[in-house]
């Protein structure tokens, strides 16, 4: 019984990894929204079979992070202006309610690290520098998520940010963006330091809504047709959205 599953169990490892490493790019930005995915190429570069490669992107395709179109091909998903500011809309309210969790269900030492965290990012915010002060929010974020002990919930903002996450690549290139945000994370920690659980959520959504406006301003200054998402790219270049600071 042990050797008919390593097969399997091989199968499913070598998807995980080609899922998890195409969810990277998209992510980091190697890969952008309308930029074409192709089965052949991706065999060779993960050195695999075509099965692992078409359950990753069957994955994938299921999360919304890629589009399979019938006699096309394979997109990296593009979201139109009235998802993406849908979904800061609901990334607002589920930070929200994380906060609030956060606040009844810290422990002490939770609520230390935040703060810690909260410190250090003081640093970043100091040198002006985008890229240490985004790993930094991403810290601070990734621990109120721990903090509210709701897996689920968790799991629905992550989906959300992974999603969006290629639109906003540059929001702490405005200098301007890093010193607000800073300044709104104090306020939410405050009040999870306080046991404020309706503060601590009314803050976050704040803070969320304040980063939209800021994102919003960036999609006026975008022209339309680069979130366009009915008509896939078939060249690495066209149909991207621009890198331009938001």
């Amino acid at each position: 019984m042990t050797d008919s599953r390593k097969p399997s169990n091989r199968s499913a490892s070598m998807t995980d990894h080609v899922k998890e490493a195409i969810e990277s790019d998209i992510h980091n930005g190697n890969l952008l929204p309308g930029d074409a995915l192709d089965e052949a190429r991706l065999c060779e570069r993960f050195n695999v079979s075509r099965t692992p490669v078409r359950e990753a992107l069957l994955q994938l395709s299921v999360q919304g992070l890629i589009t399979i179109v019938p006699r096309s091909g394979i997109y990296v998903a593009r979201l139109s202006l009235p998802e993406l500011f849908a979904m800061y809309e609901l990334l607002a309210e589920l930070e929200g309610i994380c906060a609030k969790f956060a606040a009844l269900r810290m422990s002490r030492s939770e609520v230390a690290t935040l703060r810690a965290a909260h410190e250090d990012a003081a640093l970043s915010r100091n040198s002006k520098d985008p890229a240490a002060y985004g790993a930094a929010n991403a810290r601070f974020h990734a621990l109120i998520y721990e903090g509210c002990h709701n897996p689920f919930l968790k799991s629905q903002v992550a989906l959300i940010r992974k999603r969006t996450q290629v639109y906003r690549q540059n929001v702490f290139e405005n200098i301007a963006r890093i010193a607000r945000s800073h300044e709104e994370h104090g306020r939410v920690v405050a009040a999870i330091e306080a046991g404020d659980a309706e503060t601590a959520a009314e803050e976050m959504r704040k803070h969320i809504d304040g980063g939209g406006r800021d994102f919003a301003k960036f999609l006026a200054e975008t022209p339309a047709e680069r979130f366009e998402p009915t008509a896939p790219s078939t060249t690495k270049n066209k149909g991207r959205p621009a890198r331009s600071k938001p």
